[in-house]
């Protein structure tokens, strides 16, 4: 019987729940700014090429800020840069030295990163569609040319960071832009259409 004891005891605290080691995360994110936990983020883009294929690349530079208003996320606000220049290709050629003559070719050609380095986004519309996803509009300033541009937004979620003791929430933003609106040549191998996503870890400021 005693043996039938114990082992019931140790079954029982196998079975039961571990005791969290860090805070539970609200169910809410708190208001405030948060600024992109950038080894967290990403910022890429793809273009069909030729007609066959997506290119895809990235960009290494970049820097987001979100006002966050939880209670109406219709009041919260975006605004993010990102540098042309850092754009990343996977060429071949600098595989052997980690160097490409063709980053430096499509910021300038394509990017014209020459003349206007940075493209900005200000939003200026937000809209709320489910509890997880909406649509945000605001200014795109590229090539020289402001143009309003809308993407999707997948809200994936919110906790309390243990290393910074900060929240974070994070986002997925998918979305896409015509070169040709923003006075782009149309032409050549890539198609006028670019696709954009980014994926970001938001961490209070």
């Amino acid at each position: 019987m005693r043996r039938i004891l114990i082992a019931a005891a140790a079954f029982a605290a196998l079975s039961a729940p571990a005791i969290a080691q860090t805070p539970a995360a609200p169910s809410k994110a708190p208001a405030g700014t948060y600024v992109v936990d950038k080894p967290h983020a990403s910022v890429t883009w793809k273009g069909l090429h030729n007609g066959l294929a997506y290119y895809a690349a990235r960009f290494n530079a970049f820097d987001i800020t979100l006002d966050f208003n939880p209670d109406d996320v219709t009041k919260s606000k975006v605004t993010a840069s990102v540098d042309l220049k850092s754009v990343e290709t996977d060429d071949d050629s600098k595989r052997p030295n980690g160097q490409s003559g063709f980053d430096a070719e499509v910021a300038t050609r394509f990017l014209g990163a020459d003349k206007n380095p940075q493209a900005t986004f200000t939003s200026t519309a937000v809209t709320k569609v489910t509890d997880t996803t909406g649509k945000m509009t605001g200014n795109l300033a590229f090539m020289g040319i402001s143009k309003p541009v809308t993407f999707d937004v997948v809200y994936i979620g919110n906790r309390h960071d243990v290393r910074s003791q900060k929240h974070k929430v994070g986002f997925q933003v998918i979305g896409s832009m015509k070169r040709s609106d923003f006075g782009v040549a149309v032409g050549g191998p890539v198609a006028d259409e670019i696709k954009i996503e980014i994926n970001a870890e938001m961490i209070q400021k």
